[in-house]
């Protein structure tokens, strides 16, 4: 299971601003949703996580703990609390062909997940084995969430098609002007077909400041295909799917966890669940300015825990 570096920098880029260095950005840039200047322009948010060297959330943290830089210039963190809004939250799971022998799991996983996340939270299921299907609209009545996994089932003539469900359901949150989105992701390695790239796709996240979480099931028959790409049939990226996978969780303060048996999941989505349970929500102060900054960062001052954080939608009653 991946595991996040002690005392990591979670960051951003601001989007539309294309770093120097692309390879390195992918590790440490996080996104700044632009606003019109108001007269509480001077206050901004961040929804953050902070793990410990085991992976785990850590709670009952003081302000005077967090370090928060906007183009490397440190800001004043006026206050942090645990996080109490709402979240709208949007579980993408592969049921393409290379999903078939982690259905079953997939499904125990969900139950561990969902019905939690529900409590609070509006919860919808997609499927991505073949054209992005909603299984379940955004809701929060536990029989139908419950519905829509007993449908989770894998098609053998399908691929996946994961970077469009993850566009389409961006774009879904947009329209919406989903306060605090939060995608989850459960994908296999096997073969896409999506026509959206890892960069126009990490744009759109950004913007929309959706914090996706992915976890990936590695199957060794699809580590083999993956090894001989002149095998691989026309339309297929793999390069995309991979890229998008490996940088749009730093990219948008996520998490991703890679498991060799599916028989992991169920406790890496109660694991998840723990964590999207403990968030700050973290303010800090920005100096009145036309010009937004092109990156912010979050940070811990001890180097034993390391924070991930996604900016606050800005609404009309300002920050939240």
């Amino acid at each position: 299971m991946h595991r996040p570096a002690p005392g990591r920098t979670a960051r951003r880029r601001r989007p539309g601003v294309r770093p120097a260095f692309p390879a390195l950005a992918a590790a440490c840039l996080l996104g700044v949703l632009a606003a019109p200047l108001r007269g509480q322009d001077n206050e901004r948010s961040l929804f953050v996580s902070v793990l410990d060297e085991q992976g785990a959330p850590v709670s009952n943290l003081a302000a005077a703990e967090f370090v928060v830089e906007e183009d490397g210039v440190e800001r004043e963190v006026l206050r942090v609390e645990p996080a109490r809004q709402p979240m709208q939250v949007a579980v993408l799971v592969d049921t393409s062909a290379s999903a078939a022998f982690a259905i079953r799991d997939i499904r125990n996983g969900l139950e561990r997940l969902v019905p939690v996340l529900a409590e609070r939270n509006d919860v919808a299921l997609v499927s991505f084995g073949g054209a992005p299907r909603v299984l379940v609209e955004s809701t929060r009545r536990l029989d139908r969430l419950r519905e829509g996994i007993g449908r989770i089932f894998s098609f053998s003539d399908s691929a996946a098609y994961l970077l469009d469900a993850l566009m389409e359901t961006a774009r879904g949150f947009e329209r919406r002007g989903s306060a605090r989105p939060v995608i989850v992701v459960v994908a296999t390695e096997g073969l896409d077909y999506s026509r959206y790239g890892a960069r126009r796709l990490q744009n759109s996240l950004e913007e929309s400041a959706v914090a996706t979480h992915v976890i990936v099931l590695v199957e060794r028959a699809n580590t083999a295909l993956r090894a001989n790409r002149f095998a691989l049939p026309g339309g297929v990226d793999l390069y995309q799917r991979d890229r998008a996978l490996a940088e749009l969780p730093e990219a948008t303060g996520g998490q991703r966890y890679d498991l060799l048996l599916s028989t992991a999941l169920p406790d890496t989505m109660g694991a998840l669940t723990e964590l999207l349970a403990n968030q700050y929500h973290l303010v800090y102060s920005r100096p009145a300015s036309l010009v937004p900054p092109e990156a912010i960062s979050v940070r811990m001052r001890r180097a034993d825990l390391a924070a991930h954080g996604t900016p606050a939608r800005w609404t009309g009653d300002g920050p939240r």
